[in-house]
């Protein structure tokens, strides 16, 4: 089945789409600058320095929410893979108790054989 060329684009664009989109800082920064402007008396011309300083944190607080994002990941896959490290080494545990039950289990059946052979050769 073959795609139409705007339908492979649209994963591509939709990451740029979102970075178009003015964060919390930027608007604040924004409404800061159309306040200033209107106060001085000019016309407001789409952008100012509160806007690119929002801007500015607003990129710096999605970088950090990614740092964050990024070190929970990583202590989420240590985390699993301590749990497998803990089932690996529980299974060798289980097969060495397994081990150790039927020696003892063998030593039990010939301790057992022995104290019928010593009951049997009994005088009565």
């Amino acid at each position: 089945m073959k795609l139409p060329h705007v339908l492979l684009a649209a994963p591509l664009a939709i990451p740029l789409a979102l970075a178009a989109c003015d964060g919390p800082n930027e608007q604040a920064g924004k409404k800061q600058d159309e306040a200033a402007a209107t106060a001085a008396g000019v016309e407001y011309d789409g952008t100012g320095p509160a806007e690119r300083a929002g801007e500015v944190r607003d990129k710096a607080d999605a970088a950090s929410r990614k740092a964050r994002e990024a070190s929970a990941d990583a202590l989420e896959a240590k985390a699993t893979a301590v749990e497998r490290e803990a089932d690996v080494a529980a299974e060798k545990l289980e097969a060495e108790a397994e081990r150790l039950r039927d020696a003892a289990e063998k030593q039990a059946e010939g301790l057992k054989r022995e104290a019928q052979q010593v009951e049997q050769s009994s005088p009565r």
